[in-house]
């Protein structure tokens, strides 16, 4: 067997594994529910990392980092925004992992006929990628409904995705009272509640804040209240905020996982200021993490 030509064609698997298994993480940071095919498709990388290594290959870093670069390259493309993620963006992106997870099926098919590794092991790999690639057609024709009527929006969007030590129920009641946001959000000077009676959808907040450097005023009202998330909503005449938390199980008792999606959607000339706020959302996101699970519990 030509060992020479079976590296550089391990290699380029590498370089493939690796952007699949990047491109996966990217795509669990918005769909948490991913986050195991992730974790699998790494897995699939050090497996083919064992079989090099079997047969003496090398990995080659420049290749793998070839990988690792493409992926980072693929966010630079436009799918009908510029600020902001659009809908778009996860059809694209699940229909190139099912590309990335049918070239390695096709790999463990051809490894299989060298008759040089673990047959076994490959049936076992490659039946695995057959799993994973349905998996993600499943995901993929779900979110083309949503994708392609969803409507024009011109604003910046920032996205955090952590797990704190509480639990979803108490997460869930404590991030519903949007007063709460004095302690957890770094823009908010003071937010006070405009109506009475249990907190629910419908319920209003003034708050008042400071982005840019200047104080902006707007009153909130919380839109959605169950037991996976919660919206709320700002508006005043120059902007309106949509804030989403969906709230999901973590992966040891007691815990939970957490991803925040902040919209700011312009009005009028204000949308000049777009670019600028969106560098200004991106540190308000990070600091609001921080924030969060300094409040609600680290996981260590």
């Amino acid at each position: 067997m030509n060992t020479e030509l079976l590296g550089i064609y391990l290699n380029d698997h590498l370089a493939g594994a690796t952007a699949g298994t990047e491109l996966a993480r990217r795509i669990s940071r918005t769909h948490p529910e991913l986050r195991v095919l992730a974790d699998d498709l790494d897995a699939d990388r050090k497996e083919l990392l064992d079989f090099m290594r079997e047969v003496g290959v090398e990995s080659r870093p420049h290749k793998a980092a070839m990988g690792w670069l493409s992926e980072k390259a693929g966010r630079l493309k436009l799918n009908g925004r510029v600020l902001s993620r659009s809908p778009l963006s996860d059809v694209l992106e699940l229909e190139g992992l099912r590309i990335v997870i049918e070239a390695k099926s096709a790999m463990w098919r051809t490894l299989r006929k060298l008759q040089s590794f673990d047959d076994e092991r490959l049936e076992r790999l490659a039946g695995r990628a057959a799993g994973q690639a349905e998996l993600v057609d499943q995901y993929r024709v779900r979110q083309v409904p949503q994708a392609f009527n969803a409507p024009h929006t011109s604003g910046v969007d920032v996205e955090r995705t952590f797990t704190v030590a509480s639990t979803p129920e108490g997460v869930v009641e404590y991030l519903r009272d949007f007063s709460r946001t004095e302690q957890w959000d770094p823009g908010t000077v003071s937010c006070r509640r405009l109506d009475d009676g249990p907190v629910e959808v419908g319920s209003r907040w003034h708050n008042v804040s400071t982005f840019l450097g200047r104080k902006t005023e707007l009153v909130y009202e919380l839109t959605r209240d169950d037991p996976t998330g919660l919206q709320f909503v700002g508006r005043n005449d120059t902007a309106t905020a949509t804030d989403d938390i969906t709230i999901t199980a973590g992966s040891s008792p007691g815990t939970t996982r957490i991803a925040y999606h902040a919209h700011l959607e312009f009005n009028g000339i204000a949308k000049l200021g777009a670019p600028v706020a969106k560098l200004a959302l991106e540190k308000l996101g990070t600091d609001t993490e921080k924030n969060l699970i300094r409040v609600l519990g680290s996981v260590r």
